[in-house]
C-alpha cells in the first residue's frame, strides 16, 4: 500500500497567501481515513494507473477559489461550495510513483503540494471515480499562474443562500434580482478596487487582490449558474461556456455594486461596456512597464528605492541557468526581463521569490530591472448611469511616479553589474520565518 498523507487547514488556520510554503503546520501521518479512501478515488487504488482512471463519471463542481500569490511557491484551494472534493497531486507526468491525495471538506482550505497536476474530484458514484477539474501548475511562463480546467454547475445545482448567506452580492432571490426594472447598481473601478483577470489559452480566472471580498456571479443561456466569493488575495477560475460574468463588491446601502461585466460567446472573451482590465492593465497601473506611457522617461523621474533596507535580495551561482529575486519586504516588486524574445514582467509579493532563466554562455547582457510600486497617481473614474438611464463608462485614472531598485546583469555566466545586494544560499535559507508554533506542530512521516 503506497503511504500517502493530506494537509488540511480550516479556512481560519489558512496560511497567508503571500508567505511560504507552510504545508508542515498542518502535515498529518501518513493516513487516509477509510472512511474518505471509500469514497475517492486514491493513489494505492487499483483503478489509478498511469492513464488515469478508465472507469471516471464526469461531474461538477461550484465555489472553488484559490490563493497563489505572485511569486509564491504554494497554492491554496478553498472550497466553499456544499460537495467534499479529492484532490490528487501527480508530481510528474505520466507517473504515479509519487502521487498524494487531499481530502478537501466543504468549507474548508487545503495547501496542497507542488507538482505538475491535480486531478479534481467529488465522491464516487455507485462506486465509480467522479472527476470535475484539472489544475495545471506554472502553466504561464509570464505569470507563474495554473490553468484550472474545471466543470462548472448546471442551472439550479446551487444554493444561493448557502453561497451567500449574509445577502451581501446581488443573486438569485433577490427583490430586485431578475425584476423588469433595472436595479440601482453602484459602480465602481475595478483597477482602484483591486481586480483584473489572467488568461490561459481559453481559461479565464478572475483575481481580488482588493481588501475585502468580491464576488463572481455566472449566468449562462439557460439562467443563473454559479456565485462564488472571493476573500482579499484569491482568484476565482471561470468555468468554460457561453455565459456573462458579474463581478461584484459588497452592495453599498443596499445596491448591487458592480465592478465590471464579462461576456463569453464561443470561447471568446467578447466586448464589454463594462470591461474588467487583464494583468496588463493591473502591472502598468502598479509598476513601470514596458508597455508604459511613461516607459521612456527619463532617469530622473523615476524615485529611486533602498533594496537592501526593503529586502530585496538576488541568488545567483557563477555558471548557472537560473537567477532567483527574493523580496522579504513589505511591498510588492516587478522584475522587468526577457522572455525568449518578450519583454516580461513578474510580479513577486511580499515574502515571495521569483526563478529566472538565464543563458550561462550568452555574449550579451542579460538584464533583471527590479521595480518597485508606483508613488502617487490620480483615480480612475468608475462608470454611471445618466439623466436618460444610459450608461457612461469609466475611465483609466493616471498611474502614479514610477519607482526602481536598479538592476542585475548576467554576462558569459558572470554578473558583470548589480545595484542589488546579493544572498548566498545559506542566508538565502535561514531566511524563511520558520516559527516556534510550526515547529511544534510538525509530525513524522511514516
Amino acid at each position: 500500500m503506497t503511504t500517502t498523507h493530506a494537509h488540511v487547514v480550516s479556512v481560519l488556520d489558512e496560511p497567508a497567501a503571500q508567505g511560504p510554503r507552510a504545508s508542515i503546520a498542518h502535515e498529518l501521518d501518513g493516513h487516509i481515513d477509510e472512511h474518505v479512501r471509500a469514497r475517492f478515488l486514491t493513489p494505492d487504488d487499483a483503478d489509478w494507473t498511469n492513464d488515469g482512471a478508465a472507469n471516471w463519471l464526469p461531474g461538477h463542481v461550484s465555489g472553488l477559489t484559490y490563493s497563489h500569490a505572485p511569486g509564491g511557491d504554494h497554492l491554496v484551494l478553498h472550497n466553499r461550495g456544499v460537495s467534499d472534493l479529492g484532490v490528487l497531486s501527480v508530481p510528474e507526468r505520466p507517473g504515479i510513483s509519487d502521487n498524494v491525495f487531499t481530502h478537501l471538506p466543504a468549507g474548508c482550505s487545503v495547501d496542497v503540494p507542488a507538482a505538475d497536476s491535480h486531478v479534481l474530484q467529488t465522491a464516487r458514484i455507485d462506486g465509480r471515480p467522479v472527476l470535475v477539474g484539472q489544475i495545471l501548475e506554472g502553466r504561464d511562463a509570464h505569470t507563474g499562474e495554473p490553468q484550472m480546467l474545471l466543470d462548472g454547475p448546471n442551472p439550479g445545482e446551487v444554493d444561493w443562500d448557502q453561497r451567500d448567506p449574509d445577502a451581501r452580492f446581488w443573486r438569485p432571490g433577490d427583490v430586485d434580482f431578475g425584476v423588469p426594472a433595472s436595479p440601482s447598481f453602484v459602480f465602481l473601478d475595478p483597477l482602484e478596487h483591486g481586480v483584473h483577470h489572467t488568461r490561459i489559452d481559453s481559461e479565464v480566472t478572475i483575481h481580488n487582490r482588493s481588501d475585502g471580498p468580491v464576488a463572481v456571479l455566472t449566468v449562462g443561456a439557460e439562467g443563473p449558474l454559479d456565485l462564488v466569493v472571493a476573500e482579499s488575495g484569491e482568484s476565482v477560475p471561470v468555468p468554460p461556456g457561453d455565459q456573462v460574468c458579474y463581478v461584484q463588491a459588497p452592495r453599498i446601502d443596499g445596491s448591487p455594486t458592480i465592478l465590471g461585466v464579462m461576456w463569453f460567446a464561443g470561447g471568446q472573451l467578447m466586448p464589454s461596456s463594462l470591461p474588467i482590465p487583464d494583468r496588463r492593465d493591473h502591472l502598468d497601473r502598479h509598476y513601470l512597464t514596458p508597455w508604459s506611457a511613461d516607459w521612456d522617461c527619463g532617469y530622473p523621474q523615476q524615485n529611486h528605492l533602498d533594496a537592501e533596507a526593503d529586502g530585496v535580495t538576488y541568488q545567483y551561482r557563477a555558471g548557472a541557468e537560473t537567477l532567483t529575486i527574493r523580496n522579504t519586504g513589505e511591498e510588492s516588486i516587478a522584475v522587468i526581463y526577457n522572455l525568449g524574445s518578450d519583454r516580461a514582467v513578474a510580479e513577486i509579493a511580499p515574502r515571495g521569490k521569483r526563478t529566472f532563466p538565464v543563458r550561462s554562455d550568452a555574449d550579451t547582457g542579460q538584464v533583471f530591472s527590479v521595480v518597485g510600486v508606483r508613488r502617487g497617481g490620480t483615480p480612475g473614474r468608475a462608470a454611471s448611469v445618466d439623466s436618460a438611464g444610459g450608461l457612461v463608462p469609466g475611465t483609466s485614472g493616471r498611474p502614479g511616479t514610477p519607482t526602481n531598485y536598479g538592476s542585475v546583469v548576467v554576462m558569459l555566466g558572470t554578473v558583470v553589474y548589480s545595484a542589488i545586494p546579493k544572498k548566498n544560499l545559506y542566508l538565502a535559507w535561514s531566511d524563511r520565518p520558520w516559527s516556534g508554533r510550526r515547529r511544534r506542530h510538525r509530525r513524522s512521516h511514516r
